[in-house]
């Protein structure tokens, strides 16, 4: 097991790694009429937009996890709607109601702003598969996405976590991010990092 840089050449890999936890850390396979939809949305584009990264949690030679973000969302948000989703929003229809959120998300140039992002101006999301939970990587997946962004000069650090999620709302926390805003869907945790 190992962390290493992902690049365009894993997109499949993240993409069926956030089908597979896109629902609250469950299998979404299904839940949208285009199963390719969710990583297009809460995936792929890290491995390509500005300031973008994407750390793979390797298992002999396969990506079964991954930390990936961005050291600015301004700028990450931006690419987002002018370029990002253009560019692939049209191979998704709306075909399920759970569609229609998560497109209407996809165009929302407001979607990844946040009022403190002068104190936490990177981003991160993280999933594992079910055989890599509760083995440390996740642990160790935050502390390289951390060191990374550090070394970047980021001085903080937010991620969004579903309040339905129980396992994410308890994982944040002990590895050193604190709730700093939420509604009765949602918790941002955020981290300083310098």
């Amino acid at each position: 097991m190992t962390i290493r840089p992902a690049g365009p050449e894993d997109h499949e890999a993240v993409a069926r790694i956030c089908l597979l936890t896109g629902a609250q850390g469950e299998d979404a396979t299904g839940r949208f009429g285009d199963d390719a939809a969710l990583a297009d949305v809460y995936a792929t584009p890290y491995l390509h937009g500005p300031g973008a990264f994407c750390l793979a949690w390797d298992v002999d030679g396969e990506a079964r996890g991954y930390v990936l973000g961005t050291s600015d969302t301004v700028a990450f948000q931006r690419w987002f709607v002018e370029e990002w989703w253009p560019a692939v929003g049209t191979r998704h229809a709306e075909r399920t109601a759970d569609d229609g959120w998560l497109l209407a998300s996809a165009a929302d140039p407001s979607r990844m702003l946040m009022p403190r992002l002068d104190e936490f101006p990177a981003h991160l999301h993280i999933d594992l598969l079910p055989d890599q939970q509760g083995r440390g990587a996740g642990r160790l997946l935050i502390e390289a996405a951390c060191e990374l962004l550090a070394a970047r000069g980021v001085r903080g650090v937010h991620l969004v976590a579903e309040r339905a999620n129980a396992g994410a709302q308890s994982f944040y926390p002990r590895v050193g991010f604190e709730a700093i805003a939420g509604d009765d869907a949602v918790v941002t945790f955020a981290r300083t990092l310098a």
